[in-house]
């Protein structure tokens, strides 16, 4: 077998990638461009092609053209990086990470180099955003983009021993039994969509991006199955068009969300019913068959609480409810991570340890049958 040439590999997309030197830094380091191809000897080919142009034309990079990342702000190198990326992640992440630099780390930063990074510190910068009111959980995502974007820079390491103050974990929110049945009558006296939305959420635990993504091919009628493949999510625009924000379909947030959950038979027979009267593909969508976005499901569920006569909470309850009840029911941990998508069993042993304090309470006095 012929020996492969230095600097041309193949990508996991199948595609085959060769680099080829294009010029140096301010600091003297090689700065390469690829060019790519499915076929190898074409790549190689196109590789060959670029360095005989280069040395051709004689093309002399101006250093000014990238000076060293020291010289730039920290604003300018989260650009550089977000830009870098781009086509790395999924557009709502990359929609996430554009939002907090505009939101958060530009506002704060403004001007300040990334070489003065270390004296301006990103302690400072962190406990502004406590005192901000910043929930913890997003303090820690923005520190963690501006960690990975600034890695590679000179005299930064120093700024990032961040201590983060104590995190209160608030305890999550339930409908009680009585919210839940009075939701559901609610939304059965309503119409079609908030009957089999609202229902379906409760008594599986699907995330609101996810129940507007499904699709009738996705529920297995036969083997009683739903299969969660898809979420829809409107998010940030960033490719420069007229509107802010787009709606989307994407896979779920990650591996663990794309699932398979068993339907009980009266959820079963209640989406063969709505099936029967619906026109379109999507499982939950508007009179013209488009999917139901879920600012207009979270809409709907906010007037159901009042008709229910229901304290204001957030759609995301349906799911605490549903993991609540069915640890009240006696589910054992690990089906019910896998039900709910989560990444490891510990993700749901953290979230719900509070009715799993309740659920040890009722074991441990179980125990006192067996001296009677």
């Amino acid at each position: 077998m012929a020996r492969r040439e230095r600097n041309i590999f193949k990508r996991r997309d199948g595609r085959y990638e060769a680099r080829y030197p294009k010029g140096n830094d301010a600091n003297g380091k090689t700065l390469y461009g690829s060019v790519y191809s499915r076929n190898y000897a074409d790549v190689k080919e196109k590789r060959q092609i670029i360095i005989q142009l280069l040395q051709d034309v004689k093309i002399e990079v101006p250093l000014q053209m990238f000076p060293p990342l020291t010289q730039l702000t920290v604003v300018e190198r989260l650009r550089q990086y977000l830009a870098s990326i781009r086509n790395k992640v999924k557009p709502s992440t990359y929609g996430v990470y554009q939002r907090y630099l505009d939101c958060y780390i530009a506002p704060f930063f403004k001007d300040t180099n990334c070489s003065q990074l270390a004296l301006t510190g990103v302690q400072s910068f962190v406990d502004k955003q406590f005192e901000s009111g910043l929930a913890a959980v997003t303090i820690q995502a923005v520190y963690c983009l501006l960690k990975k974007s600034l890695k590679n820079i000179v005299h930064c390491e120093d700024a990032f021993t961040v201590k983060f103050p104590r995190i209160i974990t608030r305890e999550i929110e339930v409908l009680s039994i009585d919210e839940q049945k009075r939701l559901e009558n609610a939304a059965r006296a309503s119409d079609s969509i908030n009957q089999i939305g609202i229902t379906l959420c409760l008594y599986t635990g699907v995330r609101v991006g996810e129940l507007c993504g499904i699709q009738w091919l996705d529920v297995d009628f036969e083997r009683r199955v739903l299969h969660v493949r898809r979420t829809i999510q409107r998010i940030n625009c960033v490719d420069g068009r007229d509107r802010r924000t787009i709606v989307t379909s994407s896979a779920p947030k990650s591996g663990a969300s794309q699932r398979s959950i068993p339907l009980p038979g009266f959820l079963v027979s209640l989406l063969n019913e709505h099936r029967k009267t619906s026109t379109s593909k999507h499982m939950i969508s508007h009179a013209d068959g488009k999917p139901l976005e879920p600012r207009n499901m979270q809409h709907r569920f906010k007037r159901l609480l009042n008709l229910a006569d229901v304290r204001d909470v957030n759609f995301h309850v349906t799911r605490h409810t549903f993991a609540t009840r069915a640890l009240e029911s006696g589910f054992d941990i690990k089906s019910l991570s896998e039900i709910l998508g989560h990444a490891s069993v510990l993700v749901t042993l953290k979230k719900y340890a509070h009715t799993l304090d309740e659920h040890k309470r009722r074991n441990m006095e179980s125990l006192i049958k067996v001296y009677e």
